[in-house]
């Protein structure tokens, strides 16, 4: 890893970590922010650097925090289980601001449309091959379904030997996109057992008020 682009994505992968730990375990972090910065910092180590920039990102803002706040609850005696709960409720607990943004774009039948068109393989340059294979198997004028056989984010967390947390940002991205009534989400994935993930979504009437 080198560069100037690496040093400032990593800058931000840790003031990420250290928000959504104090944003999620409010009154309580104490010492398990400076012990998940040296979980963020070995398991960087350990990692190969994505050569895209989309991955670059999922990695430093989304894999190495999860990862990392996992790992240091578990050197602490935490079992898997409940290691992978607070995980989950922290990240959940950092996300509620952006969920809004989302509950807010959806909140019209042309805010849903546009998403649901935007929803494609490489989504706004998100998801590159050949780290991320998506295929678009329905698409409708309001809804869409999407498969996804290959995941950077997933096979990262293998990678690092922690499967077992990967379902967290799943969990998460989900998370953003259910907050609305207009909008319909199902979801599997590959962390949960299924042999892809799997995403379907579609777009619910705007109640018109008289």
């Amino acid at each position: 890893m080198a560069g100037v682009t690496a040093t400032s994505l990593t800058r931000m992968g840790r003031s990420s970590l250290d928000a959504s730990i104090r944003r999620g375990l409010p009154g309580g972090p104490g010492r398990l922010v400076a012990d998940t910065h040296a979980a963020f910092d070995r398991l960087l180590t350990r990692t190969p650097w994505p050569t895209q920039v989309a991955n670059q990102g999922y990695l430093v803002l989304v894999v190495l925090p999860i990862a990392a706040l996992y790992t240091a609850l578990r050197e602490r005696g935490v079992a898997q289980h409940d290691a992978v709960k607070t995980v989950r409720d922290v990240f959940l607990a950092s996300g509620e601001r952006e969920r809004a943004l989302f509950t807010l774009v959806f909140r019209t039948a042309l805010g849903r449309r546009l998403f649901l068109r935007s929803l494609r393989p490489n989504w706004l340059w998100l998801t590159p091959l050949p780290a991320n294979v998506w295929t678009v198997t329905e698409r409708r004028r309001d809804a869409v379904t999407i498969e996804i056989s290959r995941c950077y984010r997933w096979d990262t967390f293998r990678l690092l030997g922690i499967p077992e947390v990967a379902q967290v940002a799943c969990d998460y991205e989900e998370y953003m996109f259910n907050g609305s009534p207009h909008l319909h989400v199902t979801w599997s994935s590959m962390p949960a057992g299924c042999e892809v993930c799997r995403m379907c979504l579609s777009s619910a009437p705007t109640p018109t008020h008289r």
